[in-house]
């Protein structure tokens, strides 16, 4: 009966680490998966930044370029700005009236690409 007991308990012991080492993979799986989804996830949306803090600065100077070409075209820079201010009025309204074809429904797609695609 000793004997017995001993080995069940030694098997117990066994199992009982194995299923311990198996918690441990699990764990790191997760975390691995999770650093993955966490990359892919801020990759895109730190060169997105970066896109579009550049494309800001460059729009911002143009703006400024344009706005006083105009001025000098019409005698008036303060008139150019107002020039510029419309175009960029329009812009606005032609975006929120497109909105769902230009941010909706890409963003929606990267997200179902970003969840649900397997690499």
């Amino acid at each position: 009966m000793s004997n017995e007991n001993r080995s069940t308990k030694k098997e117990l012991s066994e199992l009982f680490e194995d299923f311990k080492e198996y918690l441990d993979m699990r764990y790191d799986l997760l975390r691995l998966s999770a650093s993955e989804w966490i990359i892919k996830f801020l990759f895109p949306l730190c060169s997105l930044t970066v896109i579009l803090v550049l494309v800001s600065m460059l729009l911002l100077f143009l703006s400024f370029s344009a706005a006083y070409y105009i001025g000098d075209l019409l005698c008036s820079v303060p008139l150019g700005f107002v020039v510029i201010s419309l175009v960029y009025l329009l812009f606005i309204l032609l975006f929120f009236a497109l909105r769902k074809y230009l941010v909706m429904r890409p963003l929606a797609k990267f997200v179902i690409k970003m969840f649900f695609h397997k690499d």
